[in-house]
């Protein structure tokens, strides 16, 4: 039996699951970045460095059967894209959430290329103030602080959190909060899960607080959970919001 169309047809459909990703290069050619490099995330309204100089336009869209295209995934495609492109620096113009024309995250962003050694200490000490942990020098655990904004939509769906895809650890419905304390440090999967499931990966380092915003997306039949990893300084005030 010939397996070859079988394969192709697997191919295909695994990468029409994926989201569309579109980029527009300059016309000067940058090396790639190595794996180990740390590409940095900027916001709209952040500034982007002096002496950054621009790498190209960058788009992640539905292909139309997207699934695998909730927020981390998607900022997770674009970091890559803007290695491959060379760039260290990708500062996201537009975020669209998932809604009724669409289950996925949708972006568009502009990459940027700086190799300057302290512009880069500035942008990682910028990182860590934003993500910098409440909890004293002195606690031996770390955090997880998992929480569901109140919406309309699916709201009456709820969904378990497993930790590594085993035990559960918690449950959240619309308007929901949990914490999660653990001293098992190193990579951990945080999943959520319906009929259909999402994850995030946090590698959990001591006297460390991590924020996940968790959500749901509506689809014909199901909801699918929607999980995220947020800055802790947007974290803290959205999972407090919610009492």
């Amino acid at each position: 039996m010939n397996k070859t169309p079988i394969i192709l047809l697997i191919a295909l459909f695994l990468h029409s699951c994926s989201p569309k990703i579109r980029s527009s290069l300059t016309d000067t050619k940058f090396p790639q970045l190595e794996d180990t490099e740390q590409v940095f995330l900027l916001g709209r309204e952040d500034e982007i460095p002096e002496n950054s100089l621009f790498v190209g336009d960058l788009k992640i869209g539905d292909s139309g059967f997207s699934t695998d295209c909730g927020y981390e995934t998607v900022i997770e495609n674009a970091k890559l894209t803007a290695k491959k492109s060379g760039a260290n620096l990708v500062q996201l113009v537009e975020i669209k959430k998932p809604g009724f024309e669409s289950t996925c995250y949708r972006i568009k962003a502009k990459m940027y290329r700086n190799i300057q050694t302290e512009k880069l200490i500035d942008l990682i000490n910028e990182d860590e103030r934003r993500n910098k942990s409440r909890l004293p020098d002195s606690v031996n655990y770390s955090v997880v602080y998992f929480y569901r904004p109140k919406k309309f939509n699916g709201s009456l769906i709820g969904y378990k959190i497993k930790l590594n895809n085993d035990s559960i650890i918690g449950r959240v419905r619309s308007g929901e909060k949990f914490e999660y304390r653990t001293s098992n440090y190193g990579k951990h999967t945080f999943w959520g899960v319906t009929e259909a499931k999402d994850s995030v990966v946090i590698n959990i380092k001591k006297g460390q607080e991590y924020f996940v915003k968790c959500g749901i997306n509506m689809g014909i039949a199901i909801g699918r959970p929607d999980m995220y990893v947020i800055d802790n300084k947007i974290g803290i005030r959205e999972y407090e919001q919610i009492k």
